[in-house]
């Protein structure tokens, strides 16, 4: 009788797999059912940035070429104390208030301005003076920059000096402070506050 049993129960099992298969048709095995899948390529890093030009100097700004510093009488401390003074002297005569301020001004003789080089490369400050509409030189010396903080630069004088200063005749050393690409402002001891326009070709258009 335990053969028999045995195979009764090996075809119980064998049916038992059949339908489980038929019930499944087309399954596959669990190795089979997932393809590998090729991986997408990076992303292309973004391009460099061009790196920002170095902003200029102090001194790069003040020694442009052909870049002159005109005196700005209304936008300097003369102007302040003329305009007061004559204000008060001529309140009931608007033409003598004009001659008085006319004077005042008149009175500045540096008018004009360059930081340049000479031919041998050295640096120099200039200063002219404007008499009957025409630039004259009346002083010049050797220059170096020294210390650069902002917008301000602190200038030593080393020598070299032909004519008579007009500012800073009592110092070696002084400051020039930007007002921006086409202003600068000056501390004189004698006249206080000195504000200069910048002009492209005016010296060498006079």
């Amino acid at each position: 009788m335990a053969p028999r049993s045995l195979f009764r129960a090996l075809g119980v099992a064998t049916i038992a797999v059949l339908a489980s298969c038929a019930s499944h048709p087309g399954k596959a095995p669990a190795a089979d059912a997932q393809q590998a899948v090729p991986a997408a390529p990076p992303a292309p890093p973004p391009p460099p940035e061009d790196p920002k030009p170095a902003a200029p100097t102090v001194s790069e700004v003040l020694s442009v070429p052909d870049k002159a510093w005109v005196f700005s009488f209304e936008g300097s401390a003369a102007y302040d104390k003329a305009k007061s003074s004559c204000d008060e002297r001529f309140k009931d005569d608007p033409a003598g208030r004009a001659r008085c301020i006319t004077k005042a001004r008149d009175a500045f003789t540096a008018d004009a301005m360059e930081f340049t080089r000479d031919a041998n490369g050295n640096d120099i400050w200039v200063i002219y003076r404007n008499k009957s509409k025409k630039l004259i030189k009346v002083y010049s010396v050797q220059i170096e920059y020294g210390a650069q903080e902002g917008d301000t630069v602190s200038i030593k004088k080393l020598g070299r000096e032909t004519g008579k200063p007009l500012l800073f005749s009592d110092v070696s050393e002084f400051k020039v402070k930007l007002g921006g690409k086409y202003s600068l402002e000056l501390q004189d001891t004698q006249h206080g506050t000195l504000s200069y326009d910048a002009r492209l070709g005016y010296i060498a258009n006079q």
